[in-house]
């Protein structure tokens, strides 16, 4: 969806309570909680089948390190099925898995000096398929991405989460409101601040 389009549904969306509301009794994922929460361990098993790609193509993009996401992945499920308890049935289970995942790949980041580290899991999305451009072409694509990639990680935490969630996750400015614990204007800012400062790092490289 067109950024311009998104924006504006979610304008519309603003009013919406921080965590995206009530879910239907319907939601799967809520329902599988539900289990967990009273020692289900099939329940605990399809859960994370289900949510384990999206979660580990998350941490990848924000660790820069898939050699590690797999590792840091399993974390975020433990921690999960070992605080079920805490889950509140009537809100988003994907907002409460968010932010597990940005607790547990912050932590890895702070702890090991990964920042400066330059591959990114996932390149941005919606490019020519490398195979089909010339090797000059293919080249150039490879040094872009590469470049993006630095320039998404030389961002502040705060704006590159809110960044990664927006573009790759397709999430709401409510949820990435919930996941960072902060109101929907600051995350109108910050993700203001990390187009700015994109836009600079990549000047001229396009």
């Amino acid at each position: 969806m067109p950024n311009e389009a998104r924006e504006g549904h979610e304008r519309s969306c603003a009013a919406q309570p921080p965590l995206g509301g009530p879910v239907s009794g319907g939601d799967v994922d809520s329902q599988l909680m539900r289990q967990v929460r009273e020692g289900d361990r099939q329940a605990a098993s399809v859960f994370a089948e289900r949510n384990r790609p999206r979660i580990a193509r998350y941490i990848a993009r924000l660790v820069h390190d898939p050699r590690c996401a797999e590792d840091l992945t399993q974390d975020v499920f433990l921690q999960a099925f070992r605080h079920a308890g805490q889950y509140d049935p009537a809100l988003r289970v994907s907002t409460w898995l968010y932010r597990i995942a940005t607790n547990v790949a912050l932590n890895y980041l702070h702890r090991s000096d990964t920042r400066r580290v330059t591959k990114l899991g996932d390149g941005p999305q919606h490019v020519a398929d490398p195979h089909q451009l010339p090797p000059d072409a293919r080249l150039r694509l490879d040094e872009l991405k590469h470049s993006v990639s630095q320039a998404i990680l030389d961002l502040p935490d705060s704006q590159r989460i809110a960044l990664v969630l927006f573009e790759y996750e397709e999430c709401s400015y409510a949820q990435i409101a919930a996941v960072l614990g902060v109101s929907i204007e600051a995350v109108r800012s910050l993700l203001m601040r990390a187009r700015t400062k994109l836009r600079r790092s990549l000047t001229g490289l396009a």
